[in-house]
């Protein structure tokens, strides 16, 4: 039914829902296709608000219109009116570290299913632009997408990455094809020198790109972020950052060899020992640093209890390879088997120690965010059964675990997420914004594990409700079992 535009516009000016409609003009109402207006809510809108109880939410095309308080829903032709009591309503979640769009039939629905109506794609790729492309046009199911570079490392990389970059030339040919490729961020990786780093830098400050990713192994956290890097991903090398030796572990890892191939081990054994010389005083100034210098921690700690798990032992988990055999292409479930049967059996003590290292990275990154460190939620999906849309619930629950609050994990996950991938119209619930949202069934401010009991999804205005999310996951599960492509090539997380 076409909605009665005239009617729609004279309630929403009628005052019924005060300012909060005032950014709302008649053109806006013109090109809107749909109107949806969600009545009855409790409102946690992604900011340090308390929770709206009875608020109303009105939707119209990809924008929401107005929110208010205790609005009687609208009497207009053509309207969608959808009675909410008793939920939940968050903004759409953010996983702002994923990969692997290209599989378009699988991943990208996995995620919007999941309540994850945005993400960061850190591995751009011709295809990957390809698959944005089809979502905005309403083609396939799938998240609203920000797109990083093909991935940059130096010119002596072990890993299968897209591009090595080992001269000044190299990377401003790199930089300039991300800008012509129209990618919102460079994205660096591990093994690239000093140097490299350093013009990779210059060259995207030169063309207003920001980039991000990787902490370059011979380069200290501070280091980095001194240089203008946007986000840093991960966590490694944070022990060794806020260590009392922090000087002398860098000085170690400046001085290994050529041989790349023997840094990760070495970087590995440095940040577990760091922990026993972990300072507080180094993690305050390190979260100053990041804050003084705008930049966002992406901890990914969803990957980081996988790898800190007896690798063997990732396919026995009848939940995790349930999740996979229902839902991941053939050609990756047999690449994340043969990833984890590659790796040895651990000896308990290997098991122990892993296990005390996640421990300790949970602290660490409890203290990061005490300390102000602007944080994103970002979860590596993709990588060694780490599922996307599920995995932005994991890296919720981890981020509670470690000692940020409900509000504050959530918030990781929305607004400060979407500032982090400078996306202002996305990540809180006000007129004006981006219209997607997370209806829940229980309060995520009680237990951050009520986020997975979604009830419905709202993408682009588009109102998922439990009848379209069952016929998304089927889809997702038939497609999985049609699916040759090849496997993802990942290089690691």
């Amino acid at each position: 039914m076409t909605v009665d535009r005239r009617a729609f516009l004279a309630w929403l000016g009628s005052g019924v829902l005060g300012a909060a409609a005032s950014t709302f003009s008649a053109d806006d109402a013109e090109a809107a296709g749909n109107v949806t207006v969600l009545t009855h809510v409790t409102l946690i809108d992604g900011t340090d608000a308390p929770p709206t109880h009875d608020a109303t939410i009105v939707l119209a095309g990809d924008r929401i219109a107005a929110v208010g308080r205790g609005v009687a829903a609208p009497a207009v032709a053509g309207v969608r009116v959808v009675d909410l009591r008793g939920k939940f309503v968050i903004p759409g979640l953010w996983d702002a570290h994923a990969h692997y769009s290209t599989l378009k039939r699988t991943f990208p629905p996995l995620h919007l299913v999941n309540g994850v109506t945005s993400i960061r794609d850190m591995d751009g790729r011709p295809e990957t632009h390809d698959v944005a492309r089809a979502i905005a046009r309403g083609e396939l199911a799938g998240p609203r997408m920000v797109i990083a570079s093909e991935i940059l490392d130096g010119g002596n990389s072990f890993v299968d990455v897209h591009r090595r970059v080992g001269t000044l030339a190299e990377v401003r040919d790199a930089v300039r094809d991300a800008v012509a490729v129209h990618a919102d961020l460079v994205k660096v990786y591990s093994f690239m020198s000093p140097d490299i780093h350093a013009a990779i830098a210059a060259e995207t400050r030169r063309h207003g790109l920001p980039y991000g990713g990787h902490v370059p192994i011979q380069l200290p956290v501070p280091e980095v972020l001194a240089r203008g890097q946007h986000s840093v991903e991960h966590m490694y090398a944070f022990h060794a950052s806020t260590s009392e030796r922090r000087d002398e572990f860098y000085a170690r890892l400046a001085g290994l060899p050529a041989d790349t191939g023997s840094w990760p081990g070495a970087l590995a054994e440095l940040d577990r020992a760091a922990v026993a010389t972990h300072s507080k005083a180094m993690t305050q100034d390190l979260a100053g640093r990041f804050a003084a210098c705008s930049a966002w921690h992406v901890p990914t700690l969803a990957v980081l209890s996988r790898t800190s798990s007896p690798p063997r032992e990732l396919p026995r988990d009848p939940v995790l390879q349930g999740l996979a055999d229902r839902y991941l292409p053939r050609s990756v479930r047999q690449e994340w088997l043969d990833l984890a049967s590659a790796w040895p059996e651990w000896p308990p003590e290997r098991i122990a120690r892993e296990a005390a290292y996640f421990e300790a990275v949970l602290q660490l990154v409890g203290e990061l965010a005490a300390d102000g460190t602007p944080m994103a939620a970002g979860t590596d999906s993709g990588y060694l059964y780490t599922f996307p849309g599920f995995a932005a619930h994991d890296e919720l629950e981890l981020l509670v675990r470690a000692g940020l609050s409900p509000q504050r994990a959530l918030q990781a996950a929305t607004r400060d997420a979407a500032r982090c991938a400078r996306r202002p119209r996305s990540g809180t619930v006000a007129a004006g914004q981006d219209a997607d949202l997370v209806v829940l069934d229980a309060d995520p401010l009680v237990t951050i594990t009520n986020s997975r009991r979604i009830h419905a999804v709202v993408s682009r205005g588009t109102y998922l409700g439990p009848p379209e999310r069952q016929r998304l996951f089927a889809d997702i599960e038939r497609a999985a079992h049609e699916d040759v492509t090849p496997g993802t090539g990942t290089p690691g997380p």
